[in-house]
């Protein structure tokens, strides 16, 4: 059974960049406090939320392996 990631958004390092945004539009939003957070984590591939983890600016973005 494969494992299933875990995509954080540590909305005191965001900066509101949006990147994460433009790479996953299902998996990441913006909140009324114009910072990112996870709606759909299951809408993108491991592939696609590496990529958003490695880009975001600030190093928001977290992907980690569930236990």
């Amino acid at each position: 059974m494969a494992e299933e990631p875990q995509v954080t958004v540590d909305t005191l390092v965001c900066i509101g960049a949006g990147e994460c945004i433009r790479l996953a539009p299902k998996v990441f939003e913006l909140n009324e406090d114009d910072q990112a957070v996870v709606v759909d984590p299951d809408a993108a591939d491991l592939e696609t939320l590496k990529d958003a983890e490695r880009l975001c600016p600030s190093g928001a973005v977290a992907v980690r392996k569930t236990p």
